[in-house]
């Protein structure tokens, strides 16, 4: 008996001391990835004033020089620190983006965001533009977020295309759910990589880009994003055949449809204007 009671204290001991060493390596982790985020924060901060001196300076050299090799070097330049700015506005948003206070909820109407966000993209590539949207109604949500979002998915699909390809923008909802998709008929992606392309710095990404400028970072901000908002993101494609991009998101609204916060509960008159 007391053979035992040593065996069952010491194996008891032994089931703590891996509980505590768990707890301690969870800990440890936890303190990595903040101080990770934590830097790319603040380095995306840092990096702004000089991108901003640089390229001050770099096109009083062009303006200087436009018909010179040299006007056409500073060009070159100027379009490495566009990308630069890019890059470190993308880092910020992606580590804010599990921060409580990264999302600033409102009524979004949708018809307004998609067909305006369409209208601004039109004008900046000679493409196939089709616009479709089905959901007429609202959702809760952060707009300038998923105008962000919207924006990265077009992007995307311009820097995947050539002139004269199709790119269409579409908004449908199904149970309750919004889902916005931007289709194009570009070079596509191989089905055996789907999985990775909202990867952060995917080179599967970058490869979409034909070598135009990419940061890598523009459909894990659409992740970020989504995945925010209590959605999802997803993808299909084929090699040569274009790939179709959706965000997946909850509570929409059709018009005429109360807002879900006046759903299910009983609002006194006198606060309804009534």
């Amino acid at each position: 008996m007391a053979a035992m009671f040593v065996a069952m204290v010491w194996h008891a001991q032994r089931r703590l001391a891996a509980a505590e060493e768990a707890k301690r390596l969870a800990e440890n982790e936890h303190r990595l990835l903040e101080r990770q985020r934590e830097f790319v924060r603040d380095a995306s901060h840092e990096l702004r004033t000089p991108i901003t001196v640089a390229r001050g300076h770099a096109e009083l050299i062009r303006a200087e020089n436009r018909e010179t090799q040299t006007g056409e070097d500073i060009t070159v330049v100027l379009d490495e620190l566009d990308r630069l700015e890019r890059l470190s506005e993308r880092l910020l948003i992606l580590a804010a983006a599990e921060h409580p206070g990264f999302l600033a909820f409102a009524l979004v109407q949708i018809e307004p965001l998609v067909l305006g966000t369409a209208r601004r993209w039109e004008p900046t590539a000679n493409r196939d533009w089709l616009v479709d949207v089905a959901a007429d109604g609202s959702i809760r949500a952060d707009r300038d977020r998923l105008a962000i979002a919207l924006d990265a998915l077009i992007e995307n699909a311009v820097k995947a295309t050539d002139e004269g390809e199709r790119i269409r923008i579409a908004a449908s909802h199904t149970d309750g759910s919004l889902v916005i998709e931007v289709a194009d008929t570009g070079v596509g992606i191989d089905r055996g990589q789907l999985a990775r392309v909202f990867d952060r710095f995917s080179r599967l990404a970058a490869a979409r880009g034909r070598g135009k400028g990419g940061t890598g970072l523009g459909l894990a901000i659409v992740k970020a994003i989504a995945e925010a908002h209590g959605g999802s993101v997803s993808v299909d494609g084929e090699p040569g055949r274009g790939a179709t991009f959706r965000i997946h998101l909850p509570g929409f609204r059709s018009v005429g449809e109360p807002p879900e916060e006046l759903q299910d509960k009983e609002v006194p008159a006198s606060n309804l204007g009534l």
